[in-house]
């Protein structure tokens, strides 16, 4: 009997896990769609303020609700914000728990979004009869700000999220580090198409490895065209003479971010230099793609811009 299928799609307050999350299900044909800001609005009707506060508050606001001794309140508002955020959201898991419970038993899929996914509270290992594919998604401070700014002017809210967006931004921070630390997939969300193909990537299981040759300035690019065509880069392996396997790096970030951070930071730059030059340029990655063909144009698309590279294995 196939296991159900359970997608979860994590994020701050406006980088679009909604927007996303719908699109995710249509793609793959899903009934079932559950926003944890739903699950949270019927714990709120079922558990009085009086018991829990934080749960009454929004995630970024949940900080003001927290029932702590005054001596050890956090000095810093960053760690007050994610003290009220954990408080808040660990509220909401033990119905996240009982809603994947159910999919699994109906032996149906779900796809569940919010907040409240939160990388290490909710465990995808946790569940052990389900299938289950978390990402985390993120977005650039200017481009998420401006969303609220958007959404202010044309459906006149979004006004309460500016005023606590800094608030926003710490979680959405710590999110995404939760999310490295946890080996959760972390998706940049400044396109809906090529995020959600990039999603699909990563729960339709589509792996392949492929071989490149160029030098440590190309991967950037090569990188950038994979996520272009919904494809995601999950890692590097240089085979070093004299080694007898291969070295590898996996990729906690955006790959994309990654290579970025690699390129312009010198002690992890000169780092990537010497394996490039010890493996004269020959390396290869595990790349997972939405189907076949999103991998082949992304191919097509590589070798046109002169970027050596090919499939040496995998397949769905």
């Amino acid at each position: 009997m196939p296991r159900s299928r359970i997608v979860m799609i994590g994020g701050a307050s406006g980088v679009g896990t909604s927007t996303i999350a719908r699109e995710v299900t249509r793609r793959l044909n899903i009934t079932h769609l559950i926003e944890t800001d739903h699950l949270r609005e019927v714990l709120r009707g079922a558990i009085d303020e009086e018991y829990a506060p934080t749960l009454h508050m929004s995630s970024y606001n949940a900080y003001k609700a927290l029932r702590l001794p005054d001596n050890v309140v956090p000095d810093d508002l960053r760690d007050r914000v994610i003290a009220g955020f954990i408080d808040h959201a660990s509220a909401v898991k033990p119905a996240i728990d009982r809603v994947v419970k159910r999919a699994v038993e109906d032996a149906s899929d779900l796809v569940i979004e919010g907040v409240h996914i939160v990388p290490g509270l909710v465990r995808p290992e946790e569940y052990t009869e389900a299938s289950v594919h978390m990402v985390v998604l993120c977005a650039e401070e200017e481009a998420h700000k401006e969303r609220f700014v958007k959404r202010a002017m044309e459906k006149g809210r979004g006004g309460r999220h500016l005023e606590y967006f800094k608030q926003i931004r710490i979680i959405h921070d710590f999110l995404v580090e939760a999310a490295e630390d946890h080996g959760i997939p972390v998706v940049e969300n400044d396109d809906i198409e090529r995020t959600v193909m990039e999603i699909l990537s990563i729960v339709n299981e589509y792996e392949y490895t492929i071989r490149s040759v160029h030098d440590l300035e190309t991967s950037l690019r090569e990188a950038e065209i994979l996520r272009e065509h919904g494809c995601r880069m999950e890692d590097i392996g240089f085979p070093i003479p004299g080694r007898g396997d291969v070295l590898r790096v996996t990729f906690r970030r955006d790959p994309v971010t990654e290579w970025k951070d690699i390129l312009d930071t010198e002690k992890a730059r000169d780092y990537f230099s010497h394996l490039f030059s010890a493996s004269d340029n020959v390396h290869f990655h595990r790349v997972k793609a939405p189907d076949e063909s999103c991998l082949e144009k992304a191919l097509e698309e590589l070798h046109e811009e002169g970027i050596q590279a090919e499939v040496v294995r995998g397949g769905g």
